[in-house]
């Protein structure tokens, strides 16, 4: 079974400080499986994001992505963190999304998704153009590759950004509350791309408040309070049915 697009997270723990912001979370994600996480702010949700894309070092646990320790290796005495740039290359198969879209103010929206590609992959310049083009035009955007981040509304900053993750080929996709900095009529856009990506296959774990979305394409919903994976399991079943009163009230509030 090839294991790449899967994630696998055992008791992971992570502290800033004396504050504890994961507390032995458990997680799996099959490849080509949705999995949305939900809860209220400040419960690790982010966190656990980032921690899975190696932008935070988890403190305890394991965790596998693509079939393989995740920036660290196990030693006989202990495990040890690899090397930078051993770290660079996992990560360099996981696509992240950011609430804020993070463009290249100064770059036109065809080099932004290009510049992964060539300074990082190395790869031909018209090459990587050429695809850069066929990812813009995949996310609606066709014929906007000229255009800087500030002559594009929200939805379409948000779009090249997607477009700019998925110009590195990755087999995971991460979304941090993608549509959160966007005018509500521009929402629909984003959500858009983001079916089309799970209707191909695309393994996705995304920190979202839009039930809407989570209940339509999700597999699987893990809830959130406290750094504590509260509930977790199917996302039609946990919508409708949550067994975990703390699950009870966020959904009560929040539908």
């Amino acid at each position: 079974m090839n294991p790449d697009g899967t994630i696998v997270a055992r008791k992971l723990c992570k502290s800033f400080g004396r504050h504890q912001v994961l507390r032995d979370i458990d997680l799996t994600v099959a490849a080509g499986e949705i999995s949305c996480i939900i809860g209220p702010s400040g419960s690790g949700k982010s966190t656990l994001l980032r921690c899975v894309n190696g932008l935070e070092t988890v403190d305890r646990g394991v965790l596998q992505v693509n079939g393989e320790d995740f920036g660290y290796v196990e030693k006989d005495d202990a495990y040890h963190a690899v090397r930078p740039q051993r770290l660079a290359e996992q990560r360099a198969r996981i696509g992240m999304v950011f609430q804020q879209f993070n463009l290249f103010p100064n770059m036109t929206a065809e080099s932004n998704v290009m510049a992964g590609p060539v300074l990082v992959q190395k790869k031909n310049r018209a090459t990587c153009r050429e695809q850069a083009q066929q990812l813009l035009a995949r996310v609606g955007l066709k014929g906007c590759g000229h255009k800087y981040p500030a002559q594009l509304s929200g939805g379409q900053q948000q779009r090249v950004a997607i477009a700019r993750a998925l110009a590195m080929e990755p087999t995971i996709m991460l979304f941090d509350e993608p549509t959160s900095a966007l005018d509500p009529e521009r929402v629909g856009e984003v959500l858009a791309v983001m079916r089309d990506l799970a209707g191909n296959g695309m393994t996705m774990l995304l920190v979202t408040h839009e039930m809407g979305f989570a209940r339509e394409v999700a597999d699987e919903i893990l809830f959130m309070d406290d750094g504590i994976a509260v509930e977790r399991g199917d996302a039609r079943e946990l919508l409708a049915n949550p067994r975990e009163k703390r699950t009870q009230a966020f959904l009560e509030r929040v539908l």
